[in-house]
C-alpha cells in the first residue's frame, strides 16, 4: 500500500446520495408548498433544486478525485481537499476505535464504510473512507490493531488478513431471536417515534382529498372525546409498529466477539455495522432500565469510551441491547471483568424527598393550570397529569443514590428511565460538588463527574445527596495518586 489510492468510484454516488438525504425533508416541503396553480410557484423551487442536485453531484466527483490514502509504516495517510489541501497521519497508537459499516448506500455497490476514531482529533475527530471493499477495510483494521501489540524482537511479521480470519475469538455472545423480539417490544424509542408520528399526523389534511378528509373527520368532530381518543390510539399504534421494526433492523444479528483486549461488536440487518473497541478505552458503563423493561427485570448496558459512540446513542455504544439483571454480572465477568459485580446503592436522605417532588411537579402543574384557564372548563382535565408527575418525582427520589469502593464509583438516578453509571477512578476526568442556597439549608449537595466519551466529555449527576456523602465521593476522587498512572 505504498502508492496513494482512491476510494472506489462508487464513492461519487455514495457521497451524492448521502448529501441528498440531508435535503430530503426540505425537498418534500417545497414540493407541497410550491405545488400551486400559479406557474411561478413551483418552477422557482424546481430550478433551485436542479442547481442543488448538480452542485451535490459535482461535489461527489471532486471528493472522489481529491481524496487519497495509503497505509505505510504503521500509519494511515489521508490526503484530501481541492482548494485547501489537508494531510493527516493516523498513527496506530492514537486509534480509539474502528467502525466498519455496510449501510444501504454502500451495500448497493457491495462496499463498506470505514470510520476511524482517533485521540485528540479536535474539529475533525474521525476519518471516513466512505466506499472501499470489505477486504480493504479488514486489511486496514487488521494492520492498525495488530500494531498495538508489542511483538518479541525476533517476530517481525504481521498477521495477514487470512490469519486474522482464522483466529478464534476468546468469547462470543449473540443476541437470541427471542431476546431481540423482547427488546423490540420494550424499546424506549417509542416516545420519540410518537412525537414524530404525531407531527406527521397533524399534516394529514395535505395528503387526503378534501372530500374524504371532511367525511372522515366530520363524524369525529361531533364528538370531541372520540376524536381525541381515536387519533391517540392510531398515533400510538403506528409509532409502536415503527419502533418495533426499527429495533429489529438495528439490533438484528447482534454479536460480541472478544479477541484479547479487543471487543468486536457486530449488529444490524439493513445497515450492517462492525465496531472494534479496546477494553482499556472504556471509561464508564451505564445500565439503563426503561419503564417497559424494569418491571420484568430487563435492562440495557451501554459503554462510554474514548471513541466509538454514535449520535443516535448520545455518543455511547450499546454493549448489551437487552439482558436480565440476574445474568448481567455473568456476562460482564467475561466481557468487562472490572465492572462485573453487584452495585449496592446508598440512597439519598429522606429530607430530599420534597425537593424531588417539587422539581417533578411545578412545571406540569403550571402548564395544566394555564390550559385550564384558556380552555375553561374542559382544560382542567389536564390536571390529571399532576399525579403522574408526583409519582415520577417519588420514583426519582427512590432511585437516586451513590456507592463506591477502592477502585470504582457509581451513581444512580432517574429522569424517565433508571440509569446506573459506573466508572473507574483513573478514567474520571473531573468531579465536583454543587450546592444551592436551598440545598445548604437542608445539608444536601449534588455530585457530578465527567468521563471521556467519543472525542468529547460526558457528565453524570446525582441530585440531593447528603452533604457528607457528596464530600466523601469527592475526597475519593481526589485521593487517586496511586492509580493516576494506570489509564489502560
Amino acid at each position: 500500500m505504498s502508492d496513494l489510492k482512491r476510494l472506489h468510484i462508487a464513492a461519487i454516488f455514495v457521497s451524492f446520495l448521502t448529501a441528498l438525504r440531508s435535503f430530503l425533508i426540505p425537498l418534500i416541503l417545497t414540493l407541497f408548498l410550491g405545488s400551486t396553480s400559479e406557474q411561478a410557484g413551483f418552477f422557482r423551487f424546481e430550478y433551485i433544486w436542479l442547481g442543488i442536485l448538480i452542485f451535490l453531484f459535482l461535489s461527489g466527483i471532486t471528493h472522489w478525485l481529491t481524496f487519497k490514502y495509503r497505509f505505510e509504516d504503521g500509519e494511515l495517510y489521508i490526503q484530501k481537499g481541492f482548494l485547501i489541501k489537508k494531510k493527516r497521519y493516523i498513527q496506530h497508537k492514537r486509534v480509539q476505535s474502528i467502525d466498519i459499516t455496510a449501510g444501504v448506500l454502500q451495500r448497493l455497490f457491495g462496499l463498506v464504510k470505514l470510520k476511524i476514531e482517533t485521540a485528540g482529533g479536535g474539529a475533525e475527530p474521525e476519518v471516513n473512507l466512505i466506499a472501499i471493499s470489505r477486504e480493504e477495510a479488514e486489511t486496514i483494521r487488521s494492520k492498525l490493531l495488530n500494531k498495538r501489540v508489542e511483538l518479541e524482537e525476533s517476530e517481525h511479521e504481521e498477521l495477514t488478513l487470512g490469519e486474522e480470519a482464522d483466529a478464534q475469538s476468546d468469547y462470543t455472545w449473540s443476541l437470541t431471536s427471542r431476546r431481540l423480539v423482547i427488546a423490540a417490544l420494550t424499546s424506549s424509542g417509542l416516545g420519540l417515534t410518537i412525537s414524530a408520528v404525531a407531527a406527521l399526523f397533524s399534516q394529514i389534511e395535505q395528503f387526503l382529498p378534501e372530500a374524504l378528509y371532511e367525511q372522515l373527520f366530520g363524524f369525529f368532530a361531533r364528538s370531541g372525546f372520540v376524536l381525541i381518543a381515536t387519533i391517540a390510539a392510531i398515533v400510538i399504534l403506528v409509532s409502536w409498529c415503527i419502533s418495533f421494526l426499527g429495533t429489529l433492523l438495528k439490533y438484528g444479528g447482534f454479536k460480541i466477539e472478544k479477541y484479547g483486549n479487543e471487543l468486536v461488536i457486530t449488529r444490524g440487518l439493513l445497515e450492517q455495522r462492525q465496531l472494534t473497541i479496546h477494553v482499556h478505552k472504556v471509561t464508564a458503563v451505564r445500565v439503563v432500565r426503561n419503564l417497559f423493561r424494569q418491571p420484568f427485570g430487563f435492562g440495557s448496558v451501554y459503554i462510554e469510551s474514548a471513541g466509538g459512540g454514535t449520535n443516535e446513542e448520545q455518543l455511547s455504544t450499546v454493549l448489551l441491547p437487552i439482558t436480565r439483571d440476574d445474568e448481567m454480572v455473568t456476562l460482564l465477568s467475561t466481557i468487562l471483568p472490572k465492572y462485573a459485580q453487584h452495585f449496592e446503592v446508598d440512597p439519598v436522605p429522606k429530607r430530599s424527598l420534597i425537593r424531588f417532588l417539587l422539581r417533578a411537579t411545578w412545571f406540569p402543574l403550571l402548564v395544566a393550570l394555564s390550559i385550564g384557564w384558556f380552555l375553561h372548563p374542559a382544560g382542567y382535565y389536564s390536571l390529571g397529569i399532576v399525579p403522574i408527575a408526583v409519582l415520577f418525582g417519588y420514583w426519582q427520589y427512590k432511585d437516586a443514590g451513590s456507592g463506591l469502593n477502592e477502585k470504582l464509583l457509581w451513581i444512580r438516578s432517574r429522569k424517565i428511565s433508571q440509569m446506573l453509571v459506573v466508572s473507574e477512578k483513573p478514567k474520571i476526568q473531573a468531579a465536583e460538588i454543587r450546592t444551592s442556597f436551598f440545598q445548604r439549608k437542608k445539608r444536601l449537595a449534588s455530585f457530578r463527574f465527567s468521563v471521556l466519551s467519543s472525542v468529547i466529555g460526558k457528565s453524570f449527576i446525582v441530585l440531593d445527596l447528603d452533604r457528607k456523602r457528596a464530600e466523601e465521593l469527592l475526597t475519593w476522587f481526589q485521593s487517586r495518586s496511586d492509580s493516576s498512572g494506570r489509564d489502560g
